[in-house]
């Protein structure tokens, strides 16, 4: 995983922010749904979850757990603190912009983590798995949800440039990713019964 141009598209979410919970993010809600399940979690566990959006997500977390919530857009922030304060969140959630290359937590510091939809607009979503690996505690548990085949094909790879440029992210592939950052795959399943090709993949932190 050598280094790479960073250049993270993150200005294009401040045209999404206002209409992503209409038009967006109801393609996404089977997954939201049920990415927490594998996580079996348990009283006072502290959850990291990468790229939260405007925060549709944060709505399934139950009430006994601790959430550090982090995107890099702003605007899309804004609406998730708008969601908190109107109480559709249970969960002690603590919302902040932050840049999931260079994560501002400590070694170990959470029981799992969560990231969905978010790896394959990041510009490196290596270094963000690496930095996930590295906050979450032995054994704990990486949930990933996101639109995924193994092979992108010939109008997929023509088109991938346009979908990094307008922010809807690029072909990734998270078994491959998922062994080059030393994870072990523990489960992969489909999460969307009209989306043939959304999958939550579930990864253990050795």
């Amino acid at each position: 995983m050598g280094k790479s141009k960073r250049k993270h598209r993150h200005g294009i979410y401040r045209l999404y922010a206002p209409i992503y919970d209409r038009f967006m993010a109801p393609s996404f809600a089977d997954g939201h749904s049920k990415m927490y399940t594998p996580l079996n979690l348990k009283s006072g566990d502290y959850v990291l979850e990468v790229g939260i959006g405007t925060g549709v997500s944060l709505k399934h977390y139950p009430a006994f757990v601790k959430v550090e919530a982090i995107d890099y857009s702003e605007p899309m922030l804004v609406k998730a603190r708008k969601r908190m304060e109107k109480g559709e969140v249970e969960a002690d959630v603590n919302i902040q912009q932050m840049d999931a290359h260079h994560l501002e937590f400590k070694d170990n510091q959470f029981n799992h983590s969560v990231a969905a939809h978010a790896l394959a607009v990041v510009a490196d979503p290596d270094v963000v798995l690496m930095e996930m690996k590295r906050v979450t505690k032995s054994q704990g548990l990486i949930v990933i949800v996101n639109h995924y085949k193994e092979k992108k094909g010939i109008i997929g790879g023509a088109w991938n440039p346009f979908r990094k440029r307008l922010g809807l992210g690029k072909h990734v592939d998270f078994k491959e990713l998922i062994e080059e950052c030393s994870l072990e795959l523990i489960s992969e399943e489909r999460v969307n019964r009209i989306d043939t090709h959304s999958r939550m993949l579930v990864c253990q932190v050795p």
